[in-house]
């Protein structure tokens, strides 16, 4: 009886030792569950956040380094980001998650300009599942895209199957297949529709897709005159980075046409981008001697000499102008930019304001806003010539979310956080972007709200994690205790 009592006894200790340990199994903190955490305010471009979470667990879960690294490069930081990617793949991953780390690691070494290693480490992933297969196909037609293969990209474009992406690589897809296409027929159509895809979303290849134009934007493009359509596409192309693109589709403008002055000069400026200063100097003075009164040339060559350094030819060409007579806004701007780069702030201010003078009454505004944005930027007299210029755009262009930017940063250096504020949420308001916001940020805290004032800077750092606000941002937020 005792014997049997004992028994019982030992099963119930053992019994209750088993309920506390499974008790505890089950408190015990899931570091998946922190990982799943970390991934949403990734996918809800909380990168500040989510790179916090990343490194706690990335020494416990290799999932979490591949997610630090990818972070990491979305915020520009390449160094990190390397190290990252590289002790994630050390560490073990699953092949669909290794497959995404050689993307990324390609993506690094494009983002410093090795565009040899970048094809190279893409290459590499000879073995693949559908969809990274068709981003890594996609990643190298891109760089076949920015280096003049064109026809070379527009067959993987054509080739890649669109059922193997997630909605937003199929619509990249799309939209680069029409446009890439346009330059072999102008007169086109093309569908822009993008077909459902049962892939669900990916936000961790999100990142990687190269940069494409607002559908809506290609849709107004296609939706103009055949004529006009090389002209309008190479100014897209020039918008998006893709000069040699540009270039050919330039090339097919009628010189004699309405859009042939124009898109010379844009051949020219594309020249001038590539690096083949010699061609776009040469382009540029061609179209100064045949078209000596169109006001834009004589200034645009002289700014083409000016960022190549030659400021005595800048200089020269700008004398040249004043002795035949010209003026305008556009050439008192050049002659403000050859200031900037001799240092002289007080003949680049004075000639901001002979800008504002020369300037028809209905641009006016525009020309102040500009030298609002001279004075903000360099300090020079921002609190008197600045702020007068930075008021009387605002006065005009009321709604103009660029004024009131302007505005708002120039009233909060300028000591009225209040003013700043209310111009800040104005801009907001108008649809201005991460400038305003840091200003908006920076003038709540001045005004004592703390805590709204760091969500607003928080903000800005997500919104522009690879800009030098996410990194003005992080100081402000360094300097206010916000980390």
């Amino acid at each position: 009886m005792i014997a049997w009592r004992w028994r019982q006894f030992g099963a119930w200790v053992t019994l209750a030792l088993a309920a506390v340990a499974a008790v505890l199994i089950a408190l015990r903190p899931d570091p998946y569950d922190a990982l799943r955490r970390a991934d949403a305010r990734f996918a809800a471009g909380q990168y500040r956040a989510a790179l916090a979470a990343y490194t706690e667990l990335a020494t416990t879960l290799s999932d979490a380094a591949l997610r630090r690294g990818i972070v990491l490069t979305v915020r520009g930081e390449v160094d990190p980001a390397r190290r990252a990617l590289v002790a994630a793949i050390k560490a073990g991953l699953r092949p669909r998650d290794y497959q995404l780390a050689v993307l990324y690691l390609g993506r690094v070494a494009a983002i410093e300009g090795d565009i040899a290693t970048a094809r190279q480490t893409w290459q590499s992933l000879a073995h693949c599942d559908p969809d990274r297969c068709a981003q890594r196909d996609l990643l190298l037609a891109d760089d076949d895209l920015r280096n003049g293969r064109i026809e070379a990209a527009l067959a993987v474009y054509r080739a890649v199957a669109l059922d193997a992406l997630p909605d937003d690589w199929a619509g990249f897809v799309i939209g680069r297949r029409a446009m890439v296409a346009a330059l072999f027929d102008s007169a086109a159509i093309p569908d822009l529709t993008i077909p459902a895809t049962s892939f669900p979303p990916d936000p961790f290849a999100h990142p990687l897709l190269p940069p494409a134009p607002d559908p809506a934007t290609l849709a107004a493009v296609f939706a103009a005159e055949p004529a006009a359509r090389p002209q309008l596409l190479g100014q897209l192309a020039l918008d998006l980075g893709y000069d040699r693109l540009a270039l050919a589709f330039l090339a097919q403008v009628d010189p004699a046409g309405p859009h042939g002055v124009a898109a010379a000069i844009y051949r020219a400026y594309a020249h001038l981008r590539l690096g083949d200063r010699q061609q776009g100097l040469e382009q540029l003075e061609q179209l100064a001697a045949a078209h000596p009164d169109d006001p834009r040339i004589g200034p645009l060559l002289a700014l083409a000499y000016l960022n190549g350094g030659d400021l005595a030819a800048a200089g020269e060409r700008l004398q040249q102008l004043r002795a035949a007579g010209h003026g305008g806004p556009a050439l008192a701007l050049a002659q403000a930019g050859l200031a900037l780069a001799q240092r002289d702030f007080v003949a680049a201010a004075d000639a901001y304001e002979q800008a504002v003078i020369a300037a028809p009454v209905a641009e006016r505004a525009r020309y102040a806003l500009l030298a609002a944005r001279f004075h903000l930027d360099s300090g020079f007299e921002r609190c008197t010539s600045g702020l007068q210029a930075a008021q009387a755009a605002a006065n005009v262009l009321a709604d103009d979310p660029e004024a009131l930017t302007v505005l708002a940063g120039t009233r909060y250096y300028c000591g009225d956080a209040a003013g700043a504020q209310a111009a800040a949420a104005a801009a907001l308001a108008a649809g201005a972007g991460v400038e305003a916001r840091f200003y908006y940020g920076l003038a709540l805290n001045a005004t004592g709200d703390r805590a709204n004032g760091r969500a607003a800077l928080e903000q800005v750092a997500d919104q522009a994690p690879a800009s030098m606000w996410r990194q003005r941002a992080e100081t402000a937020l360094e300097l206010i205790g916000g980390r």
